[in-house]
């Protein structure tokens, strides 16, 4: 049977090839997270803290609960946390921690109706939806959810006031050699529990723990070893608590589950190394992105005196990479002096996004050296084709290990995490080389992993699959000399029964492959809903109701299996439309925009108001489903606040009424009987019905308000002053949004190159805020396209894709992405994807939104002679309405709602309770719960000046922002060879009533 390579095994096609050419013939081998030379084989991973943004008073964890159970080389630590909320109001609350390498959430569990619910394993985009939504109704889910590299994250909702939740969580990690238990959860607990059990061991294990918790171990009547602690108004100790194994030999554990018969190995091998040949040109990568100010620098800069002290002589081309990466800068060491490389490396300035996939090899140097955390956040894909030995080196607590891995393996180099090594261990890692197992020849078992190619710290761990009572394999290892020699280990399908085995099996498959997660997408969401684990392509979630269970098509989790196939049996599930119904209703108001956009529209003064009867304008079919009933509008986004927004539209519309009705008659009515179209609005129907331009049009942007200290204190400065003043005030607005923005805002509005990259350098900080917040993501996206950094904005906008691939919004801006990038086709089969979607109602015309654009892209194609494919498109949706005025206003927040108005020169005020103007403005639907949009748009427009306003009228978030991003397209021509366009971005408070006028239309008749 031919070997399976996995990402993390490529190192055999270079110097093993010959090796895996002999011994790589009938076991399948992959290779998971490598030990370094004389690293720990655990390291305690970072107790979890419960962020809830705008707690007055810190929520409390009321009581711990720690159960370890260690077997077959793996641990398993089940963590119960009762927090409580001693606040007024409801909250919702994240969880976040990273694990260390080689670890994975294997369960979580919250409580519901007092007792605890297990979470099921569901796609990843899929589970985030349905969090969302029923936290939308105000129904209690709890989601579980990896974001980058190896950070988890648990959101949380509701956290009620006065209450506790209970909180479960099941990790599983290596446990060969050593076992580290973490428990700094918080400073004092009221009630603190622990146990740890070591069920197959034959000698008592080693413990290291503070003295007050009394633990000791005590063989247990079944066998193995078992020791407990309780406490009540507890001091939780900083330091984990260390245990180590007793020597076991060949240690093997089974497991039988779902028909098959799974075990994990420990195989002890001596430890043995050698100094290897170092280089006389090496290249350095040195991450100097704004997480990079994060790492362990003294360590790292530790090893690099190792290493030269070392190589002795050598020449250095140093690379730093950020949102870019600068040239490279070069550097000779004779004797072992590398103080002028130390200098910049010491003096580094860490700011910006990371952009790792913009690092090429030089061409010249023998070997990389890598430092960094992994978390690539910007720009292109890792890049792994280097023709030399890349040692990725992390000081991080927070990284993508299997990233770091992949790019280490994949080039015959080694992976070095200074988190969980001592100073000598990984010097000796990346001066010395130990035994490194190249093959495996599995006879009665299959699929076979490994924990490390690298079994020089002492054991190697292998799990697999048996396919016969009696397994044996074949381990060839490769000494410090180059000597291969092979070790024989049989495998028996009576080995001593562990619960732990599959899980070990999963969770180093799921290492081989998450170094290139892209490529591996269906095996690595196979792996995990088969074993309920949290990965790059699952989540946990818990529901609280069995109907949501069923509404969503999620397997429950088993004590409510009965009732949901009850439920799903005999009752019909509900489906909002089916696909030809929902083509039929876009269809329809499709058709009635065209009416609307062939209609001609008086364009002289207002005329007098007249008295008319208390009634509510009826226009809304005839002009295409312009407006909305309250009554409909709080159907489709459940929004509560609609009724009092309704009651505001009497004081708001006042000034500016357009034309009163008589009681019982449509405003189209109104408008249709007006007679008095002059003859400049006749001409300027026909100039746009043909595509040309009668008018001029200009728009004036205003500027953002930056009334901020921080960038009053730049404005204030000379030009020299500015880099050090941002990067002052930028320590303490690391996480400030606005601040970001801002700053960006002032140095890109200086024009010259220096500036601009000064710019888009902090603009990128917004990517390392946090590692998969969709609004700020795109808003990112939305702010480089302003710049008219589109190719930037790209793989943003793909990100958001995958993050939110339920939400119409996602697929809407990477269209029109890829429409300014110059790819029309894949443009308009990404809008046309919004326009026949089913989704959320919150989203209200989006989809004819979506409709517009896509007709203008197709009409431009056509223009230029290259038409795209619209076979698949239904022909009764292809018309292209240019327009001479468009505006669109979409914002970066969920359940908010920011509401477009726009002033026309007769002073009438178009918004959501007055949509359609008596020139013809119209204004979509009132999107009350999303992030809009909304879109203003007039057919011919009334020469005069047209302000454009932004209201902010609510949210309904439980999570407290700083602000709300707003992001504005104004368009003239749009649609038509004339189309110009400017964009905005800008931040407002998010206080109920805030308006903020955006920018202007300047419409100049042509002479």
């Amino acid at each position: 049977m031919p070997c399976r390579r996995s990402p993390l095994s490529v190192l055999g096609r270079r110097a093993l090839r010959a090796v895996l050419a002999v011994v790589c013939s009938s076991g399948a081998l992959a290779f998971a997270q490598t030990a370094p030379l004389s690293a720990p084989t655990n390291v305690a991973w970072r107790a979890p803290v419960l962020q809830v943004p705008g707690a007055e008073q810190p929520i409390r964890l009321a009581a711990l609960q720690v159960d370890v159970e260690v077997s077959g080389g793996a641990a398993q630590t089940r963590v119960q946390m009762v927090f409580f909320n001693p606040n007024q109001r409801i909250l919702e609350g994240k969880l976040q921690f990273p694990l260390a390498p080689g670890q994975v959430v294997s369960g979580f569990a919250l409580d519901v109706d007092g007792r605890l619910r297990a979470a099921v394993p569901v796609e990843k985009a899929r589970a985030q939806q349905v969090f969302e939504d029923i936290a939308r109704r105000r129904i209690d889910p709890g989601l579980l959810e990896t974001t980058i590299g190896n950070n988890y994250e648990l959101r949380i909702y509701p956290l009620l006031p006065g209450k506790t939740r209970t909180v479960e969580l099941r990790i599983v990690e290596p446990a060969a050699g050593r076992l580290q238990i973490p428990l700094a959860y918080a400073e004092r607990v009221e009630s603190l529990a622990l146990s740890l059990r070591v069920p197959g061991a034959v000698n008592t294990p080693e413990l290291i723990a503070p003295a007050a918790l009394g633990l000791r171990f005590a063989r247990q009547p079944g066998g193995g070893f078992r020791a407990l602690a309780v406490a009540g108004n507890v001091a939780l100790p900083k330091d984990p608590i260390t245990l180590r194994m007793p020597a076991s030999g060949n240690a093997a554990a089974v497991e039988s589950r779902d028909g098959q018969v799974y075990f994990t190995l420990e195989v002890p091998v001596p430890e043995r190394s050698a100094p290897r040949p170092l280089p006389r040109s090496v290249q350095i990568v040195w991450d100097a992105s704004g997480s990079g100010g994060a790492r362990r620098i003294d360590r790292e800069l530790a090893l690099l005196d190792a290493y030269f002290a070392a190589v002795r002589e050598t020449t250095v081309r140093l690379v730093l990479v950020a949102d870019v990466a600068q040239p490279p800068l070069r550097f000779d060491v004779r004797g072992g002096d590398w103080r002028a490389l130390r200098r910049v490396l010491e003096s580094t300035v860490y700011d910006g996004a990371s952009n790792l996939g913009a690092v090429r090899h030089d061409g010249v140097s023998q070997e990389v050296l890598w430092f960094s955390d992994g978390l690539a956040n910007y720009g292109a894909p890792w890049r792994l084709a280097f023709a030399v030995p890349v040692y990725t080196i992390n000081s991080a607590a927070s990284s993508d290990s299997a990233a770091l891995q992949a790019l280490a393996d994949a080039t015959g180099g080694r992976s070095i995490d200074l988190v969980t090594m001592s100073r000598r261990g990984a010097s000796d890692a990346l001066l010395r080389r130990g035994s490194v197992l190249v093959g495996i020849d599995a006879l009665g078992a299959r699929d076979v992993v490994v924990q490390s190619q690298s079994v020089a710290a002492g054991s190697l761990v292998a799990a697999g699959v048996l396919t016969a009572d009696d397994a044996e394999l074949k381990l060839h290892i490769r000494d410090a000399s180059g000597a291969v020699t092979t070790r024989v280990v049989p495998v028996h399908a009576r080995a001593p029964a562990s619960s732990l085995a599959a899980l070990q099996w999963a969770r180093l498959t799921l290492a081989s492959l998450e170094g290139e997660a892209r490529t591996h997408k269906i095996r690595i969401r196979e792996i995990g809903k088969r074993f309920g684990l949290a990965t790059p392509e699952t989540s946990l979630i818990v529901l609280e109701q069995v109907e949501d269970y069923v509404r969503n098509d999620i397997e429950p989790p088993a004590e409510l299996r009965a009732a949901y196939d009850r439920i799903a049996a005999n009752v019909a599930r509900r489906r909002v439309e089916s696909d030809a119904a929902r083509l039929a209703q876009v269809v329809l108001r499709f058709e009635a925009r065209v009416a609307w956009w062939n209609r001609d529209f008086p364009k002289g003064d207002l005329p007098p108001p007249v008295a008319v009867a208390k009634a509510e304008p009826t226009g809304a079919n005839a002009v295409g489903a312009l407006s909305m009933s309250r009554d409909e509008r709080r159907q489709r986004t459940d929004a509560p606040q609609s009724q009092s927004k309704d009651g505001e539209r009497a004081a708001a519309r006042a000034p500016s009424a357009a034309p009163a009705v008589t009681a019982g008659q449509s405003r189209l009515g109104a408008l249709e009987g007006d007679k008095g179209v002059d003859s400049l609005a006749k001409k300027s129907a026909d100039a746009v019905n043909a595509g040309e331009a009668r008018t001029t049009i200009t728009i004036a942007l205003t500027p953002a308000a930056n009334a901020g200290a921080a960038i009053q204190r730049l404005q204030a400065a000379r030009a020299d002053e500015w880099t050090r003043i941002y990067l002052d005030e930028r320590r303490g607005n690391e996480t400030n949004v606005g601040f970001f923005l801002d700053a960006a805002e002032f140095f890109l509005a200086k024009g010259d190159r220096e500036n601009r990259a000064q710019g888009l350098r902090a603009l990128s900080n917004l990517a390392e805020l946090d590692l998969q917040n969709r609004q700020v993501l795109r808003l990112l996206a939305y702010r480089l396209q302003q710049a008219g950094e589109t190719a930037a904005a790209m793989p943003i906008f793909e990100r958001v894709l995958e993050l939110a691939p339920n939400e119409p919004q996602s697929h809407r801006d990477l269209g029109l992405a890829l429409a300014d990038a110059g790819q029309p086709q894949a443009a308009v089969d990404h809008l046309y994807a919004v326009v026949t979607g089913a989704w959320d109602g919150r989203f209200a015309d989006i989809d004819l939104i979506a409709l517009t654009e896509l007709n203008a892209i197709v009409d431009r194609t056509r223009r230029d002679g290259k038409p795209v494919d619209t076979a698949a498109i239904d022909r009764r949706l292809l018309r292209n309405l240019p327009l001479d005025v468009r505006v669109v206003l979409a914002w970066d927040a969920d359940n908010t709602d920011v509401d477009l108005h726009v002033f026309d020169p007769n002073g009438e005020e178009v918004y959501y309770g007055h949509n359609l103007s008596y020139q013809g403005g119209a204004i979509s639907h009132d999107a009350t719960g999303g992030y809009g949009p909304e879109e203003f748009a007039l057919k011919v427009a009334k020469p005069g000046r047209y302000r454009v306003v932004a209201n902010f009228f609510g949210h309904r978030q439980q999570v407290l922002t700083s602000g709300t991003g707003l992001m504005l397209w104004f368009s003239s021509g749009y649609g038509s060879a004339a189309q110009e366009d400017r964009r905005t971005t800008l931040r407002i408070k998010s206080e109920r009533g805030e308006r903020v006028t955006v920018g202007e239309f300047e419409v100049m008749p042509k002479p």
